[in-house]
């Protein structure tokens, strides 16, 4: 499901949407959406639960894919893991490291170790999906607050959309403004989600997630409470459904981790990096030329200030050659 160089076009297209103002292209189709399904719900919270079925679709839609990409982050976790011997070698040679050559093959043998056995830094990670549901906050966000949207007084739909959001509340919370009930809420959810997903990781790896674990749920605590209550609901339910897919990702996680010790073979080379027999090869991205570019910047620094009786031989020889040469024009004037 993942298609080579997706995620880049699809940040570029968002970011040409933000800069033309477009960026609320789906606030009208999901103001539709809400009175529609808010008028078959009924009720003084249809508002509110029409927003909880348009996160459910949508989730249910990118379902699949997310399933397929936490697939692969616990494949690559397991093969982690089977890599941590020699990534714990990696761990004691750069305590060890004296010389900045030493520093330095330290530093790059990590990347060689997971290179070279096929493993991805980012865990099988794709901001996709992300990315696609960006368009879906803005447009949530416009279609409640239809005044961000820069034409809005020239829109029919918008002008009556903010007639009726005024009065639109669930269980007693305004879906136009600010809420810390739901912003609190969903920190908490995204919390136990965080907590459900290092269950049945392995040790080293759980120490690393340990810090996502905290993050994460503080992030969406603030995302949620700068945003309006009805985005806010689209978060917290979202997040619920996490769980549900963090469930199924952990049930399924022993199988996988069976499969890998079956088909996963490990490159020890580990010496080999630390001794620098392993060539780097060129970088060809844009953003690995760059790392590439700055771990040479740092060889150079790190080499140090050259010698500073080189320096005084080089001037004092750079002094008796002038010298020479201004002795030899007065002999022949």
């Amino acid at each position: 499901m993942k298609i080579k160089g997706l995620t880049p076009v699809l940040l570029i297209l968002l970011a040409v949407l933000f800069f033309t103002g477009h960026i609320y292209f789906l606030a009208e189709p999901l103001a539709n959406f809400m009175n529609s399904a808010g008028s078959i719900l009924g009720g003084p919270d249809a508002i509110g639960w029409s927003i909880i079925l348009l996160t459910v679709i949508v989730r249910l839609l990118l379902l699949p894919i997310m399933l397929h990409q936490s697939r692969n982050m616990t494949i690559q976790q397991e093969k982690m893991r089977l890599l941590q011997p020699q990534l714990r070698r990696v761990q004691e040679a750069q305590k060890t490291a004296s010389t900045q050559e030493e520093k330095m093959l330290a530093s790059q043998a990590m990347m060689t170790v997971y290179r070279e056995n096929n493993v991805s830094l980012l865990g099988g990670m794709n901001f996709a999906v992300l990315i696609v549901q960006w368009p879906i906050f803005s447009g949530l966000y416009g279609a409640i607050n239809p005044h961000v949207i820069s034409n809005y007084k020239s829109l029919a739909w918008a002008t009556t959309q903010m007639t009726e959001i005024k009065q639109a509340a669930f269980f007693g919370i305004s879906l136009s403004e600010k809420s810390l009930v739901i912003a609190i809420l969903t920190g908490v959810v995204y919390f136990v989600q965080s907590y459900l997903s290092i269950i049945g990781v392995p040790e080293e790896t759980r120490k690393q997630m340990k810090q996502m674990m905290f993050m994460m749920p503080i992030m969406m605590f603030f995302m949620t409470y700068m945003t309006n209550a009805g985005v806010g609901l689209y978060f917290f339910v979202g997040a619920l459904v996490m769980i549900i897919q963090t469930l199924i990702i952990n049930a399924w996680r022993p199988r996988l981790r069976k499969g890998v010790e079956a088909s996963f073979t490990v490159n020890d080379v580990v010496e080999d990096a630390l001794a620098g027999k392993i060539e780097t090869p060129q970088a060809t991205g844009g953003f690995a030329k760059m790392m590439q570019d700055a771990q040479a910047k740092q060889g150079e620094q790190g080499a140090g200030p050259k010698d500073i009786t080189d320096q005084v031989s080089e001037k004092d020889t750079s002094k008796q050659s002038n010298r020479e040469r201004n002795a030899g024009k007065q002999k022949r004037n």
